[in-house]
């Protein structure tokens, strides 16, 4: 999947995620340069139907076979005053291979968890992680936080 079909992707999952009310009708703001169609900037404020909020930021290149292949991000969950933070999964916004680590904050800004690569840490991903908190269930990094004990 290229940007082009990264973009068209992200819209149909916000069109799609139960936990947004009303969903989006217009297309997200991703912008895909035209001199330069392998790379995709998104930059957005999602808001729940419970008013907490999703900030998004996304620098992706995609190599020619579709696939990224480096990226500066962060997705940032927090609860409705913007001020409580609940997770963010970010590379510390640094334009990076998508084989380096990237790491989750979890509620406290000192607590990290640390992933092996941003491959599969996409959008698709954070809303996978959202849906489990909503659902009360546990997380990928809550497991690895048990092994850390």
């Amino acid at each position: 999947m290229g940007a082009y079909e990264y973009a068209e992707f992200i819209d149909r999952l916000l069109n799609s995620c139960e936990y947004l009310d009303p969903r989006p009708a217009t297309r997200s703001k991703i912008i895909i340069p035209k001199d330069n169609p392998r790379s995709l900037f998104w930059i957005d404020k999602i808001t729940f139907r419970d008013g907490k909020i999703l900030a998004v930021k996304e620098m992706a290149t995609f190599d020619g076979n579709g696939n990224f292949f480096e990226r500066n991000f962060k997705y940032d969950f927090r609860e409705i005053d913007g001020s409580s933070l609940l997770f963010r999964i970010d590379n510390h916004e640094e334009t990076q291979s998508v084989k380096e680590p990237c790491h989750v904050h979890v509620g406290r800004e000192d607590n990290i968890v640390t992933f092996p690569s941003s491959e599969g840490k996409d959008f698709q991903y954070v809303l996978h992680c959202i849906k489990k908190f909503y659902l009360k269930q546990p997380q990928e990094w809550d497991e690895e936080e048990d092994d850390d004990d």
